[in-house]
């Protein structure tokens, strides 16, 4: 704002300190305005942080939901170097003697030596693993070792098939490898050699190889399944991690060898993921209790909120959910008097040696579970057009009133302002000019005075 000055000689009065002292009295209502703007941003802020809490409240309900965390058993093995495991969801407890005979492997070929650079042949090889079949073209521009493992790796149908170079002492070898363990995986290349003869050892056809016909690539691993026995039965997986076995368990293998692999109940696991679940429901409480003490006292909106989150826990999972339980109190999971929730561990237990699948469904399950109805509550709450949005609209448009009104409070202050200079500075001339006159006359009535005394 600029400034207008008023010297106040004439007169005597400090006319820049009279002036500040009724601007300051014409600014209070401004500084009401700031005071308001300010404390409706501080309303925003706090909605933000808001929607960070229920953000990752979401997220925590997002990672309950998952089966992998309420795992009623833990396993072992007696030889890990041999046989690992890992449970899902089916386990249940046992004790299984393991005696790995055969690892699953990759089918990898591998060519003989050729010179850096040498031309190997033109053609067109043919690939086929498993279900899966791809040709590669193979001409002047591409002869060499690199040349046919890019046109390999880079096939169009190609998911199967990896080429690589090896550079020995005796030259380069192009290998071979199938992305697949087990016998399905095994890698079949026929040739189309340009030299007419498809099954020699020259040209493209010394990269000819299939099972029981040509093999002009060395075989440097065999494609094979694994081979195993479980309580002395004969099992082969195509994969060394064995899942279709026994249900909800896999064995890892790892080695040739015997192992016993145990599994237990073990209510641990869901008792961490319970409190998880609880310690992550009080943290937005929590975070709702601040700022309803701070910057959203009195916001309807936390009311809101609270009563959504405390209607999901007081209605029970629907039917779909199956097992004894529909309640989280049911199971040793509820609210104390103050609304923190709670997790009694031997009540938790009880229900597990109850019914554990009933338990878990109560968390797990992708509709009825309580983090899935939670996550969807948070999310609704925090997504565009939700309740958040709305008030911080609300309260975007009250900072955009709020800015309107002091932008016409400041003109109004520069033009008072004005005014004010502009009358003390009449003041002061009008001040002036009296004084002028008044010495005028006194001049004249001492010069009368004078006359007078002659």
């Amino acid at each position: 704002m600029a400034t207008i000055t008023a010297s106040g000689i004439a007169t005597g009065l400090d006319v820049n300190s009279i002036i500040s002292q009724l601007m300051a009295l014409e600014r209070r209502p401004l500084e009401a305005l700031e005071t308001k703007e300010s404390a409706v941003k501080a309303q925003i802020s706090a909605f933000g942080t808001l929607k960070s809490a229920l953000s990752t409240f979401a997220s925590a309900m997002a990672g309950l939901a998952d089966a992998g965390k309420f795992q009623p058993y833990a396993a072992s093995s007696s030889n890990e170097a041999a046989v690992g495991v890992a449970l899902g969801s089916g386990a249940a407890a046992g004790t299984f003697a393991v005696n790995v005979t055969r690892l699953a492997s990759n089918h990898k070929l591998a060519s003989g030596p050729f010179a850096a650079d040498a031309a190997v042949g033109t053609g067109t090889l043919s690939f086929t693993v498993g279900d899966e079949s791809f040709s590669v073209a193979i001409d002047a521009t591409n002869n060499t070792l690199a040349g046919i493992r890019d046109a390999i790796n880079s096939a169009s149908g190609n998911s199967k098939v990896s080429a690589t170079i090896i550079n020995g002492a005796d030259g380069a070898r192009l290998i071979l490898s199938s992305r697949e363990t087990g016998a399905a995986g095994a890698i079949a290349i026929t040739v189309d050699d340009d030299d007419r003869r498809d099954t020699d050892t020259k040209g493209l056809s010394r990269l000819a190889f299939v099972l029981g016909g040509t093999q002009n690539l060395t075989q440097v691993t065999p494609a094979q399944d694994a081979a195993l026995t479980i309580d002395g039965f004969a099992v082969t997986s195509a994969s060394n991690d064995v899942t279709s076995a026994v249900e909800g368990v896999t064995f890892n293998l790892k080695a040739i060898g015997s192992s016993t692999v145990t599994i237990n109940r073990d209510d641990s696991a869901i008792t961490t993921a319970a409190q998880d679940f609880a310690t992550a429901y009080n943290a937005v409480k929590d975070a709702i209790a601040k700022l309803r003490a701070g910057d959203l006292a009195n916001d309807s909106t936390l009311r809101g909120i609270e009563s959504s989150l405390s209607r999901i826990l007081q209605t029970g999972a629907g039917a779909g959910v199956g097992g004894s339980f529909s309640y989280l109190s049911e199971i040793g999971v509820s609210l104390d008097r103050y609304g923190k929730m709670q997790v009694d561990s031997a009540r938790l237990g009880d229900a597990l040696g109850t019914d554990p699948s009933g338990v878990i469904a109560l968390f797990t399950h992708a509709t009825e579970g309580f983090p899935a109805r939670l996550k969807a509550a948070a999310e609704g709450l925090t997504r565009t057009g939700g309740l958040i949005a709305g008030r911080e609209e609300g309260l975007n448009n009250r900072i955009r009133l709020l800015e309107d009104q002091q932008e016409r409070l400041e003109r109004r202050l520069v033009t008072i302002e004005k005014t004010l200079r502009a009358q003390f500075t009449a003041l002061d001339t009008l001040v002036s000019q009296l004084q002028s006159t008044g010495a005028f006359l006194t001049q004249q009535l001492s010069l009368q005075q004078a006359a007078n005394n002659q």
